[in-house]
């Protein structure tokens, strides 16, 4: 609110760094006293209108070459923002591949994209009179899911829970599940299918430590026409690196 007694001034302005700016002014007279003025002619205070308003339009023109000073600075402010957010992902929590179990023998196995839980619990409410064990006596619960860095995502792949007689045929039914989605476990970081990919980006780019499934030749492909490119403006080639086989690790 303004000082001024003749007028109050009503302000409705934002800021929101790197996004927007509002300047919102609204002015209204209150108590006023045009006396002063009435004794002039109509030409001489149209004159004095006329140059208050360009006065006015003046100080606009002002505000706005100032706004496009502020249209680069949040455009640059944005994209650090942005790249901000990109490197200050927290990592992953993941077991390496290895199986762990907690308190509740829950096991699981994990790595930077994917990670995968079973659990083998029995049904106390089994016929213990007879030793017949009911049909539900045990239960096996698993599900496969992607291990995002994004807090509060949450991405479901597979899982199931079945009931089991008896015990040895549960253990066969989860052993043939870690058997199936075995191939997801052989890499600290496996590629990232094409469905799960905003998952492991950020800011418009993958996540440090990630890469996207079926780019790697492309990227390969590029890589290898950069080392042409470079050893033919130096005018000279260097015998390739033999390759090594990367053993995976065993679960």
């Amino acid at each position: 609110m303004s000082d001024e007694k003749e007028y109050e001034l009503v302000e409705n302005d934002l800021f929101l760094p790197g996004s927007r700016i509002k300047l919102d002014h609204t002015m209204f007279l209150n108590e006023y006293d045009i006396s002063g003025l009435l004794d002039k002619g109509v030409e001489e205070l149209r004159e004095l209108f006329n140059e208050s308003v360009q006065q006015e339009k003046s100080m606009y023109e002002v505000l706005q070459s100032g706004l496009q000073v502020w249209e680069r600075y949040a455009a640059q402010t944005r994209k650090l923002q942005l790249a901000l957010n990109h490197l200050e992902v927290a990592p992953v929590e993941h077991t390496g591949n290895q199986w762990t179990e907690d308190k509740d023998g829950v096991r699981t196995i994990s790595n930077l994209v994917y990670k995968m839980t079973y659990r083998l619990t029995e049904n106390p409410k089994w016929n213990l009179w007879s030793a017949k064990p009911l049909n539900n006596r045990w239960l096996a619960e698993w599900e496969v899911t992607i291990n995002t860095p994004k807090l509060g995502n949450w991405c479901y792949v597979a899982g199931q829970k079945r009931k089991f007689a008896e015990r040895i045929s549960a253990e066969n039914y989860l052993n043939g599940r870690i058997h199936a989605y075995a191939k997801y476990f052989t890499e600290l970081s496996p590629p990232v299918p094409e469905k799960y990919k905003m998952l492991f980006m950020e800011s418009g780019c993958v996540l440090p430590g990630y890469r996207l499934e079926g780019r790697e030749q492309q990227q390969k492909k590029t890589s290898v026409m950069d080392k042409i490119s470079e050893a033919q403006s130096q005018k000279k080639a260097e015998p390739a690196a033999p390759s090594k086989k990367k053993t995976e690790p065993e679960l």
